[in-house]
């Protein structure tokens, strides 16, 4: 049985407090709040699973809460997630901005929430497993920036990128890249109709790929406070903590984020040539045997006629000498049309070889193809 979270829900209409707490009872243990400082107060003593916040509220709105949520490290890793009327990309960037992990527009459908509350809740398991790492992790980026420097990151990323078999693969190499500068991001590639986006918080958050899927037209590099989006192809990369306080920095990291970015696009157009050439090879080798089957039949074929054309040749000879019996043909007459039968006979038989020929050559390509795929 899952675990019973204990969810804060926050809204100033005591009519959507109702309706939230009669849904999410039968699957959790609801408290609800008709303001943000209400549910900081009752914080300050208890930290729940979630919070399910309404996005306009007086004193404090959902984004300022989120803020001062995300900001307090007893309860900046529980989820948040944003109730709003609009659903412009205005207000789910400012969600995400906020520090949202997830969307739903009222009026709200309750399987809808229900299933977002599930996927949620398999990701509190996954983030308390983050925030126990991310010690190490950020002693050991400070570490690598230390050793080989900001230009060091991305040559070593593209070194590796050469290993890099999958778009996982690739994604957590670059995020991994831009973390050694002690930033954070998001990313998301796509190739031939796969499209994945990537997080440290995750794959495909829903919040994050609709900000991905917006920005992925912005340009090649667009700047909106402190977050800055690389296009370069099929990669959009987010970087979300530009160092706007240091603008020689900063810089410096728009010149390596997008060096970074193309240098992603460059190991993602190689995978399509790679996963194009499997499937040409895959169809090659499908091919083969069929091809085999077809040159086989074609020369039995052949030996068949071969055969009846011989019989039909022996046939035509006896029956034109015993018609010369009844023709009353000279013998000089006799011995033009026998050499006239039996040239036409040998053009025929010549006709058959180059046939022949035709076939061997074919089956030699056959050869030489299968020995390209390695059969």
């Amino acid at each position: 049985m899952a675990e019973e979270l204990l969810v804060f829900v926050v809204d100033d209409d005591p009519i959507i407090l109702d309706v939230l707490a009669s849904v999410l009872g039968e699957s959790s243990r609801v408290e609800t709040f008709g303001s943000g400082r209400e549910c900081l107060e009752r914080t300050a003593a208890q930290t729940p699973d979630l919070f399910l916040l309404d996005v306009s509220m007086p004193e404090i709105d959902g984004y300022a809460l989120c803020r001062q949520l995300k900001e307090d490290w007893s309860t900046q890793d529980v989820p948040v997630l944003f109730l709003s009327a609009s659903d412009d990309v205005e207000t789910r960037l400012a969600c995400y901005e906020a520090g949202g992990d997830d969307f739903i527009r009222k009026p709200f459908n309750p399987d809808e929430l229900l299933s977002k509350l599930e996927v949620l809740r398999r990701l509190l398991a996954d983030k308390r497993a983050l925030r126990e790492q991310a010690g190490y992790a950020q002693r050991t980026a400070m570490s690598a920036m230390a050793s080989m420097g900001e230009l060091g990151v991305v040559l070593q990323f593209l070194s590796r990128s050469f290993a890099c078999r999958t778009l996982e693969e690739l994604a957590r190499g670059l995020l991994d890249a831009i973390g050694q500068y002690d930033l954070h991001g998001a990313v998301q590639l796509r190739l031939d109709g796969q499209v994945l986006s990537l997080s440290p918080n995750g794959h495909d958050l829903p919040l994050e790929v609709s900000v991905l899927n917006h920005v992925r037209e912005a340009g090649r590099i667009f700047q909106f406070r402190s977050r800055c989006v690389f296009n370069y192809g099929e990669v959009t990369l987010l970087v979300n903590d530009m160092p706007l306080d240091d603008a020689e920095r900063c810089g410096r990291i728009r010149d390596n984020a997008a060096l970074l970015a193309e240098g992603a696009e460059a190991r993602r157009q190689a995978l399509a040539a790679e996963s194009l050439a499997q499937q040409r090879r895959q169809g090659i080798e499908a091919a083969l045997p069929d091809l085999q089957k077809t040159l086989d039949a074609v020369q039995d074929n052949y030996r068949r006629n071969c055969y009846e054309l011989t019989q039909l040749m022996v046939e035509f000879e006896e029956t034109l000498a015993k018609s010369f019996i009844n023709l009353g043909l000279t013998e000089s007459q006799e011995e033009e049309l026998t050499a006239m039968a039996s040239g036409f006979m040998r053009r025929m038989v010549g006709t058959q070889d180059q046939a022949l020929g035709i076939v061997d050559q074919l089956r030699e390509l056959a050869q030489r193809l299968g020995r390209l795929v390695g059969r």
